[in-house]
Formats: structure tokens, C-alpha cells, sequence
């Protein structure tokens, strides 16, 4: 399985690094959802891209992603969230989402959305089942979103235009923005952009950035801290209830939030309960454990009323930069859900 071991990332870990306790396997429900992707080909290019990189995993042929959606059909799945790279410029993408439909199986996807502004595009894949979409989009300013992109401001205008087109569509969009030093300063007018150009259509989820993967290395990301997020962050949120904005958080300690109710809305939230594995297509893990695998808590966290929802921090930014910005809400719950890391 293509992921990280949190445990070989340092040899400095910072003491007393703790994390939940989670099964690895997880029974297949009629509500389970599986991660499939379709392989890390995009056509973005993203600096601070969260995938491998791994040459191995960049494409897989239309057959091989046919066999892997028959081995979900026959685990039990009912619904998939189909992701790449950018699943919709695979060559086998309708061949593959179609087959999904044929086995009764809703998808969602995580996309660009560049692919949906074409005509027909979105209402063809809402007849193969697609109900769901989080798209990409970290910025409402052309040129602050291509350089995020890595790509031009017309292929931007084309995600915003994908955007419209999915929810004239009726799917529900969320949409991604991850942040980053370029456009943290933004965050409220990026609220008030996706109002004027979505209405109340359209949910808003912020993200603080991972360094897993290829892209961890950018310098936009690089050594980023929650200090220096965590009072654009609030004021989001504010301008966002203001506006009457739905709007989610990733990534972010409750307390970072400052608020102990918060659910962090990662990958199990958004109801993807298994994780199909990228490099061999024959098992499926517990997406939770996987959550759990990659996240730490620190000393002060054991106690915390907001342990339960609380996504901690990654293990990689605990060990570069220990986990003296968390503190905990009042106590309201044991310690026993969580282990030594």
C-alpha cells in the first residue's frame, strides 16, 4: 500500500507522540464507499501535489480499472469516490464509471473540475451515477490560481467554469482550497468570491497543507505553522457564517479552530470508509486507520473534551515542529482512545 510509515519519516521524533487507536479492516456496509483511483496522470501541475510521484503508479489501462471495479462490486461496495491525479482525462474514464453504474454503483469524485466545462460533459456523468464532486480551487484570483495550478489562467477559468456546470448539473460541489502562503491573505475574499460566482449552491472546505508527497518540498507549504493560519482561519469562518457560506475544515486541530465541536471533514467524513489500494487493486483498509496512522496528538491532547473529532496534527509536522500550539479544551472524556506513537 502506497502510504507513508509515520514512524520512518524522523529519527528525532518529539517525545510523547501519541495516536488513536484505529482498526485496520473495516466490514463492507450497503453505506461504505471505497477510494478508487484511476492513477496519478494529470493535467495540472500543482507544486504542491500530495501524490507519490511514484512512476509505477501513474497509470493504470482501462482493463486493470475495470477488474478493480468489478473486485469492489464483488466486496460489496455500492459507492465509490473515483480521484486521480485527474480521473476525467483518463482515456477509459466513461468505459470505467459506466460499468460502476452497470453494477448499481453510485460514484463522487475529486477533480479540477476543468474536464466539466465542456459541453454535455457533466450531465453525462451525472446519468453514470455521479452525485458528489470536491473540486480544486484554491484561489478566485486568476493569476494566484495558476501559479497554484501550475497551469494558465484560462485552464482556472475553465475549473470555475466546471464548477457552474456540475452544480447546473444538480450535483453537490464542495469546493477544495488548500492553503498556502500565496493565498492565505485571501481567504475572506475568497469567501465572498464563491458566493457571487456560486450563490449558496456551493460548500467551501479549507485545508492545511500536507507535505506528503511530491510537493511537500514547495516553498509556499514548506515550514508553514498554524500560527501563522490560525487567525485568517477564524476570520474565515466568521465571514463565512456571515454570508451564510457552508463551510468545513481539514486538517486543522480543533483548538486551532478554537472551537471543540468542530469535525475535521478528511477523506472518512466525506464518507470514503475504505481505501482501495493503489498499487495492487486486491484489498481494501479502513480509511480511518489509515487517518489514524498518519496523525499524532501530544501530551496535552489526552484529556481534551475535542479528542474524539479532533484530527490531531500529521506525524511529519509533529515531528518537525513538536505540537506546543495545541492545548486542550476541559476535560470530558478518558485518555484510552489513543496510544504512544
Amino acid at each position: 500500500m502506497p502510504l507513508p510509515n509515520p514512524a520512518s519519516e524522523s529519527s528525532s521524533q518529539p517525545p510523547r507522540l501519541h495516536k488513536k487507536k484505529i482498526a485496520e479492516h473495516l466490514p463492507v456496509t450497503a453505506t461504505s464507499s471505497a477510494l478508487f483511483r484511476f492513477g496519478e496522470q494529470c493535467n495540472y501541475r500543482c507544486p504542491m501535489c500530495s501524490n507519490t510521484g511514484e512512476r509505477e503508479l501513474f497509470f493504470r489501462d482501462t482493463d486493470e480499472l475495470l477488474r478493480r471495479a468489478a473486485f469492489l462490486r464483488d466486496c460489496g461496495f455500492r459507492r465509490a469516490v473515483v480521484t486521480g491525479g485527474e480521473a476525467t482525462i483518463h482515456p477509459g474514464f466513461w468505459t470505467v464509471v459506466e460499468q460502476l453504474a452497470a453494477y448499481g454503483m453510485k460514484w463522487d469524485i475529486n477533480t479540477h473540475g476543468r474536464s466539466f466545462a465542456a459541453p454535455g460533459f457533466a450531465a453525462r456523468a451525472v446519468d453514470s451515477g455521479l452525485e458528489r464532486a470536491i473540486v480544486s480551487l484554491h484561489s478566485f484570483d486568476p493569476p494566484t490560481s495558476a501559479a497554484i495550478f501550475g497551469v494558465s489562467e484560462d485552464s482556472h477559468r475553465g475549473t470555475v467554469q466546471g464548477v457552474v456546470a456540475l452544480l447546473e448539473a444538480g450535483v453537490d460541489v464542495m469546493l477544495n482550497c488548500v492553503i498556502s502562503r500565496l493565498n492565505v491573505d485571501q481567504l475572506d475574499a475568497y469567501i465572498e468570491a464563491a458566493v457571487e460566482s456560486f450563490g449558496e449552491r456551493v460548500r467551501v472546505k479549507l485545508v492545511f497543507p500536507s507535505t506528503i508527497g511530491k510537493g511537500g518540498q514547495w516553498s509556499e507549504i514548506a515550514n508553514l505553522r498554524y500560527d501563522d493560519v490560525r487567525g485568517r482561519i477564524r476570520t474565515a469562518r466568521d465571514t463565512a457564517a456571515r454570508l451564510g457560506v457552508r463551510i468545513s475544515f481539514e486538517s486543522f486541530p480543533s483548538c486551532v479552530l478554537d472551537d471543540a465541536s468542530t469535525v475535521n471533514y478528511g477523506r472518512s467524513t466525506f464518507g470514503e470508509s475504505h481505501y482501495l489500494d493503489d498499487a495492487t487493486g486486491d484489498r481494501v483498509y479502513s480509511m480511518r486507520h489509515i487517518e489514524a496512522e498518519l496523525s499524532a496528538y501530544g501530551e496535552q491532547c489526552l484529556q481534551c473534551a475535542a479528542l474524539r473529532n479532533c484530527p490531531g496534527v500529521s506525524h511529519r509536522y509533529a515531528t518537525a515542529n513538536g505540537v506546543a500550539e495545541l492545548h486542550a479544551f476541559a476535560a470530558r472524556e478518558p485518555a484510552d482512545a489513543v496510544a504512544a506513537g
